[in-house]
């Protein structure tokens, strides 16, 4: 990840100052105007566009105080008021010249954002830098202004200049994503399932709303689709233009393979990152790590995939509903997360407790077991060994009684029983409990375990079998002649039932 002075040190000079706050880790740009809903949150680098009033920005940096910075333009940074309140919210300000068009500032910013950190570290090629220039080369070929998207219809590149061409490629360009109500415009053309299953470009014309014509170039290797061009066009492609622009599109499609090599190496950073720190107890807090104190999850479901699949289908829902940057990985057969125990936001653990209860509501079969609250991050690797050994326990157990939600803080006793009764499969004990072994017992053996678990409430464990007060005084009385034990001996009472946990039906009452 990378913090706000870190982005001051690796753009232009264009960033004409830094106003230096507490060092928190972005994640992504939230571009913000004064008056509107956007909930700001750690890891957000704020973009205030649109302010015009001294009022206006104090109104935003307030709002921004648990984000990670806030770019300004060089006129609102100028404000004492501004200046003292990001101060004493430890907020990092990027100052930018007033005249900066918001278009390339968030450019800028989002590609040093995107780009994997430690391919920042090791210099090496800058594909965004090379999108770029296809853009223009393509551009240029055309003689209009271009776009370059993923699948998902995220910009990747643009030419520059032709910035207000229309309202949709405006807003595309400083959002980094095509406008919803744009792609269903689209989507209603019915453009995207032909770029998914068409190599040959096409023309897409433009509507009554001032979305001007545009001329599409799928973006394919392998036969896979990975993304498009689009160019605002007023005239026809001659077939000399649709030759130069199909050659760039094959460079194009290198390139987008090699940004999802990047991507994935990130994403291989961070696995190994979250393995690390559930696997060896750390002297240090990782700089990518809130604040805790944590707790680390075990997720259970959806069944019948592989613990690396699984992860992947967790990724996806964490993301989907707000955590940016989930701290999921998978870790032998089980698949983990990292969540906070403070606070109520994505990433946290009652947002967590939520969202799967929100899951179960929707039959969606997934669960979560929660290890133990850690304060050190030492304790993490601990934490995580108490949610796996509770998650096998109730996944061996045949109740379904289980909710989506388990923690160790709640079902404690359960472990210290499961541990217990482990300690029995060793050497066989000359116990008298072997004497109620054997189906002809069973109905006793149940009796047992009820009178036990409801000791000194006769009525109580009648009421659990489902017979009378009498039956149960009448098959205790049997018990003297199968097994020769002292119930009225608190170590005897406790020790044969666990004994009882190891017989067939351990678990169960009847």
């Amino acid at each position: 990840m990378i913090t706000a002075s870190a982005l001051s040190d690796a753009l232009t000079s264009a960033f004409v100052e830094l106003l230096p706050g507490a060092e928190r880790s972005v994640v992504g740009l939230e571009l913000v105007e004064p008056g509107d809903a956007v909930l700001l949150e750690a890891g957000d680098l704020v973009v205030l566009v649109g302010a015009r009033t001294e009022d206006e920005v104090v109104e935003v940096v307030r709002r921004a105080a648990p984000a990670s910075g806030i770019v300004l333009r060089k006129e609102q940074a100028r404000s004492l008021r501004v200046r003292e309140l990001s101060q004493e919210l430890g907020l990092s300000v990027l100052v930018v010249d007033d005249d900066a068009p918001w278009s390339w500032v968030v450019s800028q910013l989002r590609t040093a954002v995107d780009r994997p950190a430690a391919l920042v570290r090791q210099r090496r090629v800058d594909v965004h830098s090379d999108l770029f220039e296809m853009a223009d080369k393509v551009s240029a070929v055309l003689g209009a202004p271009v776009t370059i998207e993923d699948a998902t219809s995220r910009v990747l590149a643009y030419s520059t200049g032709q910035l207000d061409v229309d309202e949709a490629r405006t807003s595309t360009i400083v959002g980094r994503q095509v406008p919803r109500e744009v792609r269903s415009h689209f989507r209603a053309l019915g453009v995207f399932r032909r770029l998914a299953r068409s190599d040959e470009p096409f023309l897409v014309p433009g509507s009554d709303t001032g979305v001007r014509a545009r001329y599409v170039v799928p973006v394919r290797a392998g036969g896979e689709w990975l993304g498009s061009v689009w160019a605002v066009v007023d005239q026809p492609v001659s077939a000399e233009q649709q030759r130069e622009v199909s050659t760039a599109a094959h460079v194009i499609a290198l390139y987008l393979l090699r940004l999802r090599a990047q991507s994935e190496l990130q994403r291989q950073v961070e696995l190994d990152n979250v393995r690390t720190l559930l696997s060896t107890p750390s002297a240090q807090q990782p700089g990518w790590l809130a604040d805790g104190p944590w707790r680390v999850v075990t997720l259970r479901g959806p069944a019948g995939l592989d613990p690396e699949a699984r992860g992947e289908v967790w990724l996806a829902l964490a993301r989907r509903h707000g955590w940016r940057q989930p701290l999921v990985a998978d870790l032998g057969e089980a698949v983990h997360a990292v969540v906070v125990t403070t606070g109520d936001d994505p990433g946290s653990w009652s947002w967590l407790q939520r969202l799967v209860a929100q899951e179960a509501r929707r039959g969606t079969h997934v669960g979560v077991v929660a290890g133990s609250r850690t304060e050190d991050v030492a304790g993490l690797p601990a934490s995580r060994a108490l949610a796996d050994e509770l998650a096998t326990l109730v996944a061996h157990d045949a109740a379904d009684h289980d909710g989506p939600v388990l923690t160790v803080d709640e079902r404690w006793a359960d472990l210290v029983v499961a541990r217990a009764v482990a300690g029995l499969h060793g050497t066989p004990l000359p116990s008298p409990a072997a004497g109620l072994a054997g189906s002809e017992h069973a109905t006793l053996r149940h009796t047992v375990r009820a009178v036990i678990d409801h000791w000194g409430n006769p009525q109580r464990a009648a009421e659990v079998l489902g017979v009378h007060p009498n039956t149960v005084r009448y098959r205790m009385a049997r018990l003297g002649e199968v097994c020769d034990v002292d119930l009225h001996d608190p170590t005897q009472r406790l020790a044969l039932r666990l004994e009882l946990e190891t017989m067939p039906g351990g678990a169960e009452v009847r």
